[in-house]
């Protein structure tokens, strides 16, 4: 009787709940709100500093100012007395003030610490303090490994002396630098490197280094390649074709204007000046501050190999630029090609032959940047960085620097803060408001930067919503989540603008519930008939059960009373015969 009891009192309790969860999928969460006026960070800048600065006979207003090495100061001194004098020894500024009147003074900040500015008739003074430039949180060249490989080239000891100046200047300039002329370039190898440097490979990847190499970009380790004549003739395509790019012997050949056409006569010039660049990229642009070169790159100085190049042919998860597509995204592009002065010398003859392509098809230089914040420089021929190059042509030694310290992400970077979701929980159709700041490390003007918000459910992307630029750092949306199934969704923020690679948030977890209970597939009073229909059928054949098992016990009762009637009568029997027995005696 207990056990029926029990029985029926967990029943109860189940239906029970099931009643309850179903009221508690209509409650909603409360969201947060989302500050619409917050202020927009405050942001590195490089460039020209202007600065106001009064002078009294008791004071000088601002008292300290600051400002970061490398910027142009254009400072305006004004008194609002007598005459003065402004002066900082350190940086030979000795300037004469009118009274009431004003002087302009303008320096570069070539200095570090703090340096006193005074005036002769004033008996305050002032300090100017001058800040390294280098970005809060991004690498120093002490933070930044390299490991140069020439094991790939038959004659490596050559090959490393011909490009001693480009290795020289990273240990110069505090890079922890290092040259490879025998390891293979295996895990253990590329273990705790930031990037790798290939010059001139005319001896076979095995396949081991393929995939550790492979595997080292998606880590986020940053690659310069440069080819030759002979690195067509080797695997080395496997490392760049994931990007759509191959090698070529075909030279690349400039057309001499003075000894112009007739094809099949020698004009061509094997080295030459080439600008056609593809876009304002950082690496040559002025607004973007690199911190150890100052020089601009407004043409190359090239010879050598070109590349082959087509971006249709990069790997379908590796070549999509939209943001929503993949979670493994890569951005490759053409940064330097040739011009109708170029041709690509197939056959090695000098002169320019009707098979030999001329113009902006022939890619010398392509770039890539990746989601897992590595990033790729790929150029036909290395020789660009040889010793001779970068000794003759500052141009070519300004673009080695510049391009390294892209690569090493030194600058032109996104970077971001304050990204924030209004809720963890709602209801589906409610809107989901989100807000973040996406801006580079030394401008605010970060136009024409892609924001997307991506979903993530069980590791996929599900869906994706544009950002919009509030200014020039603030982005936010409100994402509809009416065609979002409920459960338990990641979101996340990604930005990327070519040249400036791709910046991730953390990620979010939001639970999105039904916007109501959702409906049973039939009505629940169906639900319990067939429960009770159960619980009567569960015990009509535990009933049954037990009935036939009392029938099958007395039917095997007649059997078991033969057996004794037959055993008593033989008893008897033989009672009778020891009765008879002693009757007898």
């Amino acid at each position: 009787m207990l056990l029926m009891k029990t029985k029926k009192l967990l029943w109860v309790i189940a239906l029970l709940s099931f009643i309850i969860l179903g009221e508690s999928l209509s409650i909603n969460a409360i969201p947060t709100t989302i500050n619409q006026e917050k202020p927009t960070p405050a942001l590195f800048n490089i460039g020209t500093v202007y600065i106001n600065i009064t002078v009294s006979k008791t004071a000088f207003e601002p008292a300290v100012f600051t400002v970061k090495e490398s910027a142009t100061v254009n400072l305006t001194v004004e008194s609002i007395d007598v005459g003065h004098t402004f002066e900082i020894p350190e940086y030979a500024i000795a300037e004469t003030v009118p009274a009431n009147g004003t002087v302009n003074v303008v320096f570069e900040a070539t200095k570090l610490g703090n340096f006193t500015y005074s005036s002769v008739n004033s008996t305050a003074t002032g300090t100017m303090i001058v800040e390294e430039a280098y970005v809060a949180g991004l690498p120093r060249p002490e933070d930044v490994t390299i490991i140069f490989d020439f094991k790939h080239n038959s004659n490596s000891e050559a090959i490393k002396d011909k490009y001693s100046t480009a290795f020289n200047w990273t240990r110069d300039n505090g890079f922890q630098a290092f040259i490879n002329l025998g390891q293979e370039l295996s895990e253990p190898t590329l273990q705790g490197n930031d990037i790798l440097i290939i010059f001139e490979p005319n001896v076979n990847f095995t396949d081991v280094e393929l995939h550790d190499i492979a595997q080292f970009i998606e880590d986020g380790g940053s690659l310069i390649i440069g080819g030759s004549v002979a690195t067509a003739e080797t695997n080395t395509y496997k490392l760049t074709e994931p990007f759509g790019v191959g090698f070529s012997n075909a030279t690349a050949r400039y057309i001499n204007s003075t000894n112009p056409d007739p094809i099949g006569v020698n004009n061509t010039l094997a080295e030459f000046t080439i600008s056609s660049f593809t876009f304002e990229h950082p690496i040559l642009i002025e607004d973007q501050y690199v911190p150890l070169t100052n020089e601009l790159v407004s043409h190359i100085r090239y010879t050598g190999t070109i590349l082959e190049y087509n971006a249709s042919e990069a790997l379908p998860e590796l070549g999509k630029e939209n943001l929503t597509e993949t979670g493994n995204l890569v951005d490759t592009y053409t940064f330097l090609t040739g011009n109708n002065s170029i041709f690509a010398d197939v056959d090695g003859d000098f002169t320019v032959d009707e098979n030999e392509t001329i113009g902006t098809n022939n890619t010398l230089i392509v770039l890539a940047e990746t989601a897992s914040n590595a990033r790729i420089c790929m150029i036909g021929s290395a020789d660009l960085f040889n010793n001779s190059m970068i000794g003759r042509y500052p141009v070519n030694d300004a673009f080695f620097q510049r391009t390294l310290q892209w690569i090493a992400k030194m600058y032109a970077v996104i970077q971001n803060e304050q990204f924030a979701v209004s809720s963890y929980s709602l209801k589906r159709g409610e809107p989901l408001l989100t807000s973040v700041f996406f801006f580079t490390q030394n401008r605010t003007t970060t136009t024409n930067i892609s924001a997307t918000i991506r979903v993530w459910r069980l590791a996929l992307v599900e869906r994706s919503f544009e950002l919009t630029a509030v200014n020039n750092s603030y982005y936010n949306c409100s994402i509809d989540t009416q065609n979002i199934r409920r459960g338990t969704f990641e979101f996340e923020a990604i930005a990327h603008k070519r040249g400036l690679g791709y910046n991730i948030t953390v990620r979010y977890t939001v639970e999105i519930y039904p916007s109501e209970p959702e409906p049973l597939p039939v009505p629940v009073i169906y639900i319990i008939t067939f429960g009770l229909s159960a619980v009567i059928g569960i015990v009509a054949i535990a009933f049954f059960s037990k009935s036939l098992f009392q029938k099958q016990k007395i039917g095997q009762e007649p059997e078991e009373g033969t057996e004794a009637k037959a055993k008593k009568a033989k008893q008897k029997e033989k009672a009778e015969e020891v009765d008879l027995e002693e009757y007898e005696t």
